[in-house]
């Protein structure tokens, strides 16, 4: 049975009909007395229930700082997204969280469309030792080429996103949280196999079943960047739309390994095994505010920038935990709840 819930966690859920009822206010963020004269600041969801929640910090964050704001949807693809964050109107959004590399995967369509300036490899990606790093590594890219966006480090696809964005759409800072994709296995198949990283799996993988988020193989990490990096081909491919019912089939035994983002709560939950990834198969990941520049006010950006300095992996982790399983709270109250907790 998949674990769900620490004696801790349970504390916290049972706590939050008092704690949300003292939640404003606070977390560092100086409040700017023209804010309230401003319209309402409407923030994203973005693609996924993680984004989801970190719209609501960013609500939270900007409310302290004396703006309205609204959470509302947004198109699940990437690409629609950006359109309207740049076409603008009374519905479309000013602020959506992302995920830094898929991002510039999905707008660069697997680094087929190089942007006119691509960045170049920090030393320690490009000392010879991963062999997607070294390929990316060219002094002067030709524009119309193909880039290797696995190579590059975190640093790297955040100085090149604004790059490959509409004009008028940016970035704010980077977060140091990551959520980025990563092969798992429960400690008794890491233990038949002998792994400890994806390498290790070259022999095996014909045997073994993959459960892998909807559209997995398709993507350049997916089933030709595990064949051309590991030469590992497995038996099937098992897609699934939840992170959660993967993390389940992958404590009943019904898939081998699991690709499951290394900020969910059930990795450690479960104590889970996080396959190293030597060859950098999986792309760097930090959440990323982006937005449409002309309508987010300078006070505004310094709120959001505040909150991503403050985010780590570890709160990613916590909000996860929060919002699944078999007692979730909504991603507005469990943002409610960090903000209030991490208040100075």
């Amino acid at each position: 049975m998949v674990k769900r819930w620490s004696v801790s966690i349970l504390a916290l859920v049972a706590s939050l009909a008092v704690v949300l009822t003292g939640c404003s206010g606070g977390n560092g963020v100086t409040s700017d007395p023209s804010a309230s004269e401003y319209r309402t600041i409407r923030i994203g969801k973005g693609v996924s229930q993680e984004t989801e929640t970190i719209a609501y910090l960013y609500a939270g964050i900007l409310r302290d700082a004396g703006y309205k704001t609204e959470v509302i949807d947004t198109p699940k693809n990437r690409e629609e997204y950006v359109r309207t964050l740049n076409d603008g109107g009374d519905s479309s959004p000013d602020i959506v969280p992302d995920y830094s590399g898929n991002l510039l995967l999905d707008l660069t369509h697997g680094g087929k469309d190089n942007p006119q300036a691509t960045a170049t490899p920090t030393p320690s990606e490009s000392d010879g030792t991963n062999p997607r790093a070294s390929a990316s590594a060219t002094p002067t890219p030709t524009p119309t080429a193909a880039f290797n966006i696995h190579g590059m480090s975190s640093s790297d696809i955040s100085a090149t996103l604004p790059k490959v964005l509409p004009k008028g759409v940016t970035t704010l800072n980077a977060s140091s949280a990551e959520n980025k994709d990563a092969l798992v296995v429960n400690r008794i198949t890491a233990a038949k196999y002998k792994l400890s990283t994806i390498a290790d799996l070259t022999g095996q993988c014909k045997n073994l079943t993959f459960g892998v988020p909807t559209g997995f193989p398709a993507k350049t990490y997916g089933a030709q960047g595990l064949k051309d990096l590991y030469g590992c081909t497995p038996k099937k491919f098992v897609e699934v739309d939840s992170q959660e019912d993967l993390s389940h089939k992958l404590a009943a035994g019904e898939v081998d390994v699991a690709d499951i983002f290394t900020a969910s709560g059930s990795i450690p939950e479960n104590n889970y095994l996080i396959l190293e990834d030597p060859k950098a198969n999986f792309v760097a990941q930090q959440v990323t505010p982006i937005i449409r520049e002309s309508d987010v006010p300078d006070s505004a950006k310094d709120a959001i920038n505040s909150l991503s300095g403050k985010i780590g992996t570890s709160d990613l982790v916590f909000l996860d935990q929060l919002t699944s399983g078999d007692q979730p709270i909504s991603s507005e109250d469990a943002a409610s709840f960090w903000l209030r907790e991490n208040k100075g």
